[in-house]
């Protein structure tokens, strides 16, 4: 049998893997000159010249003024333009969608919402109007911004596998390819994300997660979901299903039924706080609402509420459970309807997991709050954008 010849790297490998190589050492410790770079890279004076002034002058890297050594003339620095380019990122909820245009260096540039038309209409299909709106305006001059756009992200709760997205019922999308559709529309490359995986990014670059190499990020939500950190990476495993802990099973009286909309752990939480939404005049299976509702009559002195509450807890921490035993993240931080009664609740299921599990995580509570699903998902579209930008 003839043997496969050896793949061998071209000429434009190496040159796309030389300008990585320079633009993640800006980035990282930037400005510098380019006697820096090549002392901190590696490559040679020809390979930094020619590279540098090539991305000077697509606007990949800018000029940072210069500095006096003891002898010769004046270094240039140069720095990593973060504002030469910008990404849009959008949080989708189930009556607005919420979009920023941020720079490759994390500043949000301009923000503005988009509330849903929803009467007497195909919900789901209004839902994706309202975002293809909000994406034309984001992307267009009216927002004042003159950084090209180069990527869109996009939260949405539900799973997500390869810009579809599935098992949205907050959103009334069930395999809705969700990043062709924007994609079609703008031109350019999606990202769509998990809520609950972009919260646990948001939170782990710069919230309650930070410098935890194991984490997890509790949303709850129309539903109940987890996005995890693990050795310092997202882990959305595979076909991106991982962290529906909504879906785990509760007793063995589980398997004398079928769970499609909604898993075990999620029908049973719904059961428990549901009657305090109906209270309240809210309708539907809504878990995070409800939960809110019956938080709010705990609080009024109701002895039913405050039972349900002791039970809806229970249900939370056996989902904990299988997770902390699973994962051993070193934190677990509460996010979405958890945030209005955060300490309460990592009280709640803190004393719950004490002395039941071999090692009990840090319950913490959401430092970024509303804002964590559409900075993780900023965070990681910039990621993207800036592969792209090294590599092009």
């Amino acid at each position: 049998m003839k043997r496969r010849a050896p793949r061998t790297a071209t000429t434009r490998h190496v040159t796309e893997i030389n300008r990585t190589a320079i633009l993640d050492v800006l980035r990282e410790h930037g400005p510098l000159s380019r006697r820096d770079i090549q002392e901190r890279t590696g490559l040679g004076s020809a390979t930094i010249e020619r590279l540098c002034s090539a991305l000077i002058e697509e606007g990949s890297v800018e000029l940072a003024g210069q500095v006096r050594s003891s002898v010769g003339r004046p270094s240039t620095l140069l720095r990593f333009a973060s504002s030469a380019r910008a990404i849009v990122a959008v949080d989708v909820t189930e009556y607005t969608a919420r979009g920023r245009v941020v720079n490759l260096g994390g500043t949000t540039l301009y923000e503005e919402s988009h509330t849903f038309d929803l009467d007497g209409r195909d919900a789901g299909a209004a839902r994706i109007n309202g975002l293809l709106h909000l994406v034309d305006r984001l992307t267009s001059p009216e927002t004042g911004v003159t950084s090209p756009i180069v990527a869109v992200g996009i939260t949405v709760p539900g799973i997500v596998h390869s810009g579809v997205v599935s098992k949205a019922v907050e959103l009334d999308w069930q395999e809705v390819p969700l990043a062709d559709i924007v994609s079609a529309r703008c031109g350019l490359p999606i990202h769509i994300e998990n809520d609950a995986n972009a919260t646990a990014y948001g939170e782990w670059t710069g919230g309650a997660l930070a410098n935890a190499q194991s984490a997890v990020a509790l949303v709850l939500g129309a539903r109940l979901s987890a996005g995890i950190i693990n050795e310092g990476h997202l882990y959305r495993g595979h076909r991106s299903a991982a962290g529906e802990i909504g879906f785990l099973l509760t007793s063995s009286a589980s398997f004398a039924r079928y769970f499609t909309e909604q898993g075990d752990v999620e029908s049973t939480l719904a059961a428990q706080v549901l009657p305090f939404a109906a209270r309240e005049g809210l309708h539907g299976k809504r878990i995070g609402p409800a939960f809110r509702a019956m938080m709010a009559c705990c609080r009024d002195g109701d002895g039913g509420a405050a039972r349900a509450r002791d039970e809806f807890f229970d249900s939370i921490a056996l989902a904990l459970v299988a997770t902390s035993v699973v994962l051993s993240p070193q934190v677990i931080v509460l996010a979405g309807a958890f945030a209005q009664y955060s300490e309460e609740s990592a009280e709640q299921l803190t004393k719950r997991l004490v002395g039941r599990i071999p090692w009990v995580p840090r319950i913490a509570v959401s430092e970024l709050g509303f804002d964590a699903a559409i900075t993780g998902v900023s965070a990681l579209t910039i990621e993207h954008a800036r592969s792209a930008t090294y590599l092009a």
